[in-house]
């Protein structure tokens, strides 16, 4: 595998799509809301115009939903920009990044040639961070990115432990999942020291349209709103982001739903011999598995893709991560791994 390799690896060598059940990327199971469909649908003209380049209806939807005031906002194409966009602005000599987690946190440290080192954690204590050994590695003028819940582990630490690290150094917080949860937000503690980034596609399913924000002090969101592309965030993706903030019924469907299917998914993935699993909190789940690669082969096979973390740093080739989807489609994938793996019912 490439070293930044992710996944929803669903094209071919031309671009064209397959028919895949796609586990491997972490997208809300519910699809796209019925508000999301109608604002794309009545707004499909509107792509003869530039996009607003305040994104003005769509801070306003954002400091709404999550209550932060407009003045510290970052309106992103995906929260994946903001990585690089921050990094690039800020140029910290050293980011600490603990493993394993995203590769674009390594990725975009790099391309603002940033110093990168490694923070283990450890299988045996399920990759659970250590917060006061974490704080004896950091420097004042670090940055330290903590994935909240974590990608691919799902581990969560608390809004406070937060705080703990930000005394000690930067502090740049991914709470892209954190919507999937009713937890509470790293967002209240944005000061100099902390800011906060969180993707809308995954948890509204519109990857395809990339959209996101921050939240960051507001000295810094005028020189990061002053650094980006000005039309970063296209037409659509800003009328889809003010229709799904305003459905709140939509996230309470998909935590109820999240709730029940995580708990019915790990409990037939238990059943599989020789498996290791790694307790989710979030739509993802890690487990290893000693014959992870025959498990890769025979899914695609079955036009089934799940997630290699092979190219995890901290993980290795045994190493799996699968979505949790539908009912019916976490039935298809559990039904084929009992079937590789010869599970007797």
């Amino acid at each position: 595998m490439e070293k930044y390799e992710h996944g929803g690896q669903i094209y071919n060598s031309e671009g064209k799509s397959g028919e895949w059940l796609d586990f491997s990327a972490n997208i809300n199971p519910l699809g796209l809301s019925e508000k999301i469909l109608a604002a794309l649908t009545e707004n499909l003209r509107g792509v003869v115009n530039y996009p607003d380049p305040n994104a003005t209806e769509l801070k306003n939807a954002i400091s709404k939903r999550y209550g932060v005031p407009e003045k510290n906002l970052v309106v992103l194409n995906g929260a994946a920009e903001f990585f690089y966009l921050y990094l690039n602005a800020t140029r910290p000599k050293r980011v600490i990044i603990p493993v394993p987690s995203f590769s674009e946190y390594e990725r975009a440290a790099r391309a603002a040639f940033c110093e990168v080192k490694y923070f283990f954690t450890d299988t045996e204590e399920n990759f659970s961070l250590n917060i006061e050994k974490l704080r004896a590695d950091l420097n004042p003028s670090d940055c330290v990115i903590i994935g909240r819940p974590n990608n691919p582990t799902g581990n969560l630490i608390s809004a406070e432990e937060i705080l703990r690290l930000a005394q000690v150094a930067n502090v740049l917080v991914d709470e892209s999942f954190i919507d999937f949860l009713n937890v509470e937000s790293a967002r209240k503690f944005v000061s100099e020291k902390i800011s906060v980034v969180q993707s809308l596609t995954k948890i509204f399913a519109i990857p395809g349209l990339r959209l996101g924000f921050a939240v960051v002090e507001e000295n810094l969101a005028r020189r990061l709103n002053l650094s980006k592309d000005v039309w970063n965030v296209n037409f659509l993706a800003q009328k889809a982001g003010v229709a799904a903030l305003s459905d709140e019924d939509f996230l309470m469907k998909t935590r109820a739903r999240l709730a029940t299917e995580q708990k019915f998914f790990i409990e037939r993935l238990e059943n599989l011999c020789g498996i290791k699993i790694f307790p989710p909190t979030v739509n993802f789940v890690l487990f290893r598995h000693e014959k992870a690669e025959k498990i890769l082969s025979e899914l695609r096979r079955e036009k089934i893709l799940i997630r290699s973390c092979a190219n995890f740093v901290g993980l290795d080739e045994f190493y799996l991560r699968s979505a949790i989807r539908s009912h019916e489609e976490n039935l298809l994938l559990l039904n084929a791994l009992e079937k590789i793996l010869e599970v007797k019912k």
